[in-house]
């Protein structure tokens, strides 16, 4: 169980991964000691821990992919349980709306692989593939989510000490060895010193922190801190399937990451062009957030709701593959 400070030194690392203990207990009125002794208990029981994700599409680092699954009769967990040690595997969760539904997101690195999903995952007899959809514009991310626990005033305490994103991106991104190197062990820890990170590149501390900042002011990389938001008083969560007007796809978009209680949001391949997942103190809650969001939205044409009954993984892992 978390209390209350808990949860504030979470959300506080959501917004910046990478701020220090003393940073961080300033800000939210803390001893430095308490933060780091907090911190440490809670990366060493698995509550949290952090890693870094590269911009799949920009990297031309492959796919990543939503599959809509169903297990035989008698394995929902078995095939729950398989999916969540796959290191390619970056969500997965039983769902409502039918026997043995599964919904899992994945990193897929080759073209040949999305083509074997369309018969099924490789290695897991168990589990039909319902619906093969593929990634195609994230509009928010679950890097990009953090609970509203802290005051607007903390908030922006915390983001000052950021590195900013360049004004103009470029569309395409070739990391070179070395980004690949300074990624890896950020996978491995979001966190880890730039002593340590210049000791383990054999780089000088400042260039170990000009790559860092120059991978993520690109945005060739984000740094995660990986929580279930049911740690943070969000237990209830819902994956909806949204039927868009292609012209409308923005506008919608736009409208649901507007929302705090929006988790992701993803433009996809398929009839259902519009992944959202939501994180709710509630279920009740449910029903208010679609009335205000299907209230105004005229290019939504058909939406399917599923609630989460049963996570077997939340989130990447430092294992996930990158090429």
């Amino acid at each position: 169980m978390l209390d209350a400070m808990d949860q504030r030194i979470i959300a506080a690392f959501q917004i910046n991964p990478r701020a220090g203990v003393a940073e961080v207990g300033r800000i939210l009125g803390e001893h430095e000691r308490s933060v780091a002794r907090r911190l440490q208990r809670l990366t060493a029981l698995g509550v949290v821990h952090f890693t870094a994700e590269y911009d799949r599409t920009r990297c031309r680092l492959g796919h990543t992919a939503w599959l809509r699954l169903k297990a035989r009769p008698g394995c929902l967990e078995a095939v729950g349980d398989a999916l969540a040690r796959r290191v390619e595997v970056l969500n997965v969760a039983a769902v409502s709306g039918g026997t043995g539904l599964l919904w899992c997101e994945l990193a897929v690195p080759t073209r040949p692989l999305l083509h074997a999903l369309a018969e099924g995952v490789p290695g897991l007899p168990d589990a039909e593939v319902l619906d093969v959809c593929v990634t195609l514009r994230s509009f928010r991310t679950g890097a990009e989510w953090y609970a509203p626990i802290l005051t607007d005033k903390e908030e922006k305490l915390l983001r000052a000490s950021l590195v900013r994103p360049l004004p103009v991106l470029a569309d395409r991104y070739d990391p070179t060895p070395t980004d690949q190197r300074v990624a890896a062990l950020l996978r491995d820890n979001a966190r880890i010193s730039l002593t340590d990170l210049a000791r383990e590149l054999d780089f000088s501390t400042a260039t170990a922190g000009r790559r860092v900042a120059s991978l993520l002011e690109r945005r060739a990389l984000g740094l995660r801190t990986v929580v279930d938001p049911a740690r943070l008083g969000r237990p209830a969560r819902a994956l909806l399937r949204l039927k868009v007007r292609p012209g409308g796809v923005e506008k919608v978009s736009a409208a649901l990451i507007g929302h705090r209680e929006v988790y992701s949001c993803t433009a996809v391949t398929g009839a259902h062009n519009l992944l959202a997942e939501v994180c709710l103190p509630h279920e009740t809650d449910l029903h208010g957030f679609l009335a205000e969001l299907l209230g105004p939205a005229e290019d939504i044409l058909d939406l399917d709701t599923a609630v989460v009954t049963r996570t077997y993984r939340f989130g990447p892992g430092p294992n996930t593959p990158c090429t």
